[in-house]
C-alpha cells in the first residue's frame, strides 16, 4: 500500500512538472543551440520578482521602425508642419554647415522644402505617386533627406536624430500620427521586404544607403511567450518613439501583444498635436537613461530587484546591459558591430565564453 501511495505521489509531481514552468521551451527556429540551452534553463528556474527587459528595434524585431516610417513618409510625401519649418526641428544650429557638404542645414533644408512643396502640388493635382517617384525632383528630394539624417547624425549624434526623425510626426494628431504609423508598418512589415537601397540623386551630389523593412522573427515572438508562460514579466525599453513602438508592440497579431503599460520608449510633450519636443519630466530611455527608465519604471513593481534578462543590440543598450549586477543573462543580438566597439566587446567576450556565461550571442534572424 505505501508503496503504491509513493507512486501516486510520484505520478502527481511529475503531472504538475508538466504543467509548471519546467516544460517551458523555446522552439528550435534558428536559435543557437547554446543560447537556446541557457534561456530555457533561465526559465526553468526564475525565482521570485521576475522580468525581463528588451531592447526593439533590430532586437525584438528585425530592422528599425522608426527608419519604416521616415521611408514611408518620404514614400508617400505625408508630413503636416515639417516643411513649413524647412525640415529643421531639432536642429540645434541650423546655420552650421553640413558636413563637407559645403552647405547649411538651413540650406539643405529650405532646398528639401520647396522640392517638397512642388512634389506635393503635383501628387494633390492628381499625379500618382508611382509616376512622381520616377521624376528627377522626387530622387533628389529623397537622396537629400537621407543625406540630412546620416551627417546630422555624424556631427550632433543619435540623440538629435532620435529628435528628428519622429519629430517629422510634428504637426498631426496623436490619432492621425496612430493610422500613419500603422500605414507604414503595414507597407513595411514581412521577411520579403527587408532590403538596403541606395538613395543617389540624379546629379550624383547626394547617394547612402537605406534600410527597407522590418519583420518580427518567429523565434522573438516565441521567446516572449515563452518568457510569459514562465512568470517573466517581458518590457520593452526603447529609444525609439513610444507612440512608435506600441502600434507594433502591442499588437497580438503583427507583434508581441504586449500591454502599453510595459511599453517605454522616447515621449514628446503630451498633447492631441505633436510637437517634436521631448517630455522633460519623463526618464527618456536613451543609452544611460535606459536605466533610469528600468529603476522608476519598471523595478519597483518587484520591490526594486533588478531584471532577469536583458536584450539589446546596440552601444546604447551597453549602458543597461552592464548597470545591473543581479542580472542573470544578457542577449546581444548580432547584426554586425564593429568588435571595437563597446557592443562588440560583450559580443566578444561571449564569443570566448561560448555562450555559457553572463552574455549570450545569438546571430540576428535577418540572416
Amino acid at each position: 500500500m505505501r508503496r503504491i501511495l509513493r507512486g501516486v505521489l510520484f505520478l502527481l509531481i511529475v503531472a504538475s512538472c508538466s504543467h509548471g514552468r519546467q516544460t517551458v521551451a523555446l522552439q528550435e527556429g534558428k536559435w543557437a543551440p547554446e543560447v537556446r540551452e541557457s534561456l530555457n534553463n533561465l526559465m526553468a528556474n526564475p525565482g521570485k520578482d521576475a522580468y525581463a527587459v528588451f531592447d526593439f528595434d533590430k532586437t525584438s524585431i528585425v530592422h528599425d521602425i522608426s527608419q519604416a516610417l521616415w521611408v514611408y513618409q518620404i514614400e508617400h510625401l505625408r508630413y503636416a508642419d515639417a516643411p513649413t519649418h524647412d525640415f529643421l526641428d531639432g536642429i540645434p544650429s541650423p546655420e552650421e554647415q553640413m558636413g563637407v557638404t559645403g552647405l547649411s542645414y538651413a540650406e539643405m533644408g529650405r532646398a528639401m522644402s520647396a522640392e517638397y512643396e512642388t512634389l506635393k502640388s503635383r501628387l494633390d493635382g492628381g499625379e500618382s505617386i508611382e509616376d512622381i517617384r520616377k521624376s528627377d525632383e522626387y530622387l533628389d528630394f529623397r537622396a537629400r533627406m537621407n543625406i540630412f539624417l546620416t551627417k546630422m547624425d555624424e556631427q550632433y549624434g543619435s540623440w538629435i536624430s532620435y529628435l528628428w526623425q519622429p519629430g517629422l510626426l510634428a504637426g498631426f494628431t496623436r490619432a492621425e500620427a496612430d493610422a500613419l504609423i500603422r500605414d507604414a508598418i503595414s507597407e513595411h512589415l514581412g521577411i520579403e521586404l527587408l532590403a538596403v537601397e541606395r538613395w543617389t540623386s540624379p546629379d550624383g551630389r547626394w547617394s547612402g544607403d537605406v534600410q527597407r523593412g522590418i519583420w518580427v522573427s518567429p523565434e522573438m515572438k516565441d521567446l516572449y511567450k515563452c518568457l510569459e508562460e514562465a512568470g517573466i514579466d517581458v518590457y520593452i525599453c526603447s529609444a525609439s518613439l513610444e507612440m512608435i513602438v506600441e502600434v507594433l508592440a502591442c499588437d497580438a497579431d503583427l507583434g508581441f501583444g504586449i500591454e502599453p503599460e510595459r511599453v517605454f520608449g522616447l515621449r514628446f510633450v503630451p498633447g492631441d498635436i505633436i510637437v517634436p519636443e521631448f517630455d522633460s519630466e519623463y526618464k527618456q530611455p536613451n543609452k544611460e537613461g535606459k536605466i533610469d527608465c528600468i529603476k522608476a519604471y519598471m523595478a519597483p513593481s518587484y520591490g526594486g530587484a533588478d531584471p532577469l534578462l536583458l536584450a539589446g543590440d546596440s552601444n546604447g543598450d551597453v549602458p543597461m546591459l552592464t548597470a545591473f549586477p543581479a542580472m542573470r543573462r544578457g542577449l546581444i543580438i548580432d547584426v554586425g558591430r564593429s568588435a571595437e566597439s563597446p557592443i562588440g566587446q560583450l559580443a566578444t567576450r561571449a564569443r570566448e565564453e561560448h555562450n555559457a556565461g553572463l552574455y549570450l550571442l545569438q546571430p540576428s534572424f535577418e540572416r
